[in-house]
């Protein structure tokens, strides 16, 4: 009972912790790019939500079809699929969300390496 208790633990911690870094993320890209907008830290904790559901139900199912359709060469180069599966990700939350704007995929690109480049700095502080 005690071991099912403190995985629900850290199971729930990670989330609110990718919740976080997503919002983060998000937050610091608005105020870096200027093609990206949020009106309120408010709005960054809603969309860094609305991203980290997307990228939990979305993210594989987009990688798996991008590396059948490239005939595998999405997964040999796995790092650049991923990143562009995450932009794909940040502009679908965008299109559901008016909390957040992304204007084109570069922008896109440069907010999914942020997020991602914040989660990792998350990830060392932690360990």
């Amino acid at each position: 009972m005690r071991a099912g208790l403190d995985n629900a633990r850290r199971m729930l911690t990670q989330i609110l912790l990718s919740w976080a870094t997503a919002t983060l993320g998000l937050w610091l890209a608005s105020n870096m790019l200027s093609g990206v907008r949020l009106n309120s830290f408010g709005d960054a904790i809603w969309a860094g939500a609305l991203l980290g559901f997307l990228q939990w139900v979305l993210y594989f199912p987009i990688f798996f079809v991008l590396g059948v359709g490239t005939l595998g060469l999405a997964f040999v180069l796995f790092f650049i699929t991923r990143w562009i599966v995450s932009a794909l990700v940040i502009q679908l939350t965008a299109s559901l969300s008016s909390r957040l704007e992304v204007r084109g995929f570069f922008n896109a690109l440069l907010t999914s390496f942020i997020v991602a480049a914040t989660g990792s700095v998350v990830d060392l502080l932690r360990h």
